[in-house]
């Protein structure tokens, strides 16, 4: 059976909720939005996301992901991975809650990448679900009517505050689910990478391009072998060292389309391309649209 992935439109149709404006204006555009859970249906469709979740579910219910289910009594927070298939059921009468969901370009470089690979919200490695005591509950409640206000407010730096909190829900999530179990030298090897990788960013500067853009060069800053490096980065995040480079580098380039003046060329150099045309098509086969379409429709909106 294929297992189809639900885009963002397709979830405010499946939901029968109006169609948020910035979606309806344009593709690939930043989102975020965060609801109370009034009504749910009994049983979610079996898919994966081309967006992030994260639900605060009180009541019974059955959580089924990448062919496992987890039961869920009473409360717990579900950290929805996109890579991952996954659906709900309710078992109890009735289950209330909230959930906030948000694509990857409303990120925007907030979550660093050795925060990711220790959430299950960006690895398919640890468990989704966390049981929630009342007490853990009603904070995650108040950070969700935070965001509540933030989101229907004037406040011109809004969105800002809501990735603060947005980091926090994440922050909590790892503090509650624990350690995650690892090898210590691996653990170790691991937070020397991701200190690596995070000391190439943010870039500055058309005149100090990065410098590791591969595997290799990471290995060799590290000092043991590239394949070493690969089995222990995709053991701990479920991703490959290429993944996680390239997706560091493209967050890095819609960051650089966002909020500079650079043209498509400067950031290509910047980020390591010998041409702009290769940028380009790195892009778009990373994000389904060109850098100065993307750029175009984040000014519009904004």
């Amino acid at each position: 059976m294929q297992i189809g992935i639900e885009t963002l439109p397709e979830f405010y149709q499946r939901t029968n909720q109006q169609m948020p404006a910035d979606l309806l204006a344009k593709a690939n555009v930043s989102h975020f939005n965060v609801k109370e859970r009034m009504c749910v249906t009994k049983q979610t469709p079996y898919h994966r996301r081309d967006y992030y979740k994260i639900c605060l579910i009180i009541g019974d219910g059955v959580h089924t992901a990448a062919g496992k289910d987890t039961m869920i009594n009473n409360r717990s927070i579900i950290f929805y991975n996109p890579s991952v298939p996954s659906s709900h059921r309710l078992i109890s009468e009735s289950q209330s809650g909230f959930y906030c969901l948000f694509n990857d370009t409303f990120l925007l470089n907030t979550i660093r990448q050795d925060i990711r690979y220790r959430s299950a919200l960006f690895n398919p490695a640890i468990p989704a679900v966390i049981p929630l005591t009342t007490e853990q509950s009603d904070r995650f409640v108040n950070l969700y009517r935070e965001m509540e206000a933030l989101l229907a407010s004037q406040y011109v730096y809004k969105y800002d505050m809501i990735r603060n909190l947005l980091q926090m829900m994440i922050l909590e999530g790892i503090r509650l689910q624990g350690p995650v179990e690892q090898d210590n030298s691996n653990d170790r090897l691991i937070a020397r990478f991701f200190n690596i990788l995070n000391q190439q960013f943010p870039v500055d500067s058309p005149e100090n391009p990065l410098r590791l853009l591969t595997p290799a060069s990471y290995a060799d800053q590290l000092h043991i072998h590239v394949n070493s490096l690969n089995n222990v980065v995709k053991k701990a995040t479920g991703k490959t060292t290429r993944e996680i480079i390239h997706e560091r580098i493209v967050e890095e380039a819609k960051t650089l389309l966002i909020n500079t003046d650079w043209d498509a060329a400067q950031i290509a150099y910047t980020l390591g391309f010998e041409y702009p045309s290769h940028f380009n098509k790195y892009f778009k086969q990373n994000t389904h649209t060109t850098p100065l379409l993307f750029r175009e429709q984040l000014r519009e909106v904004g």
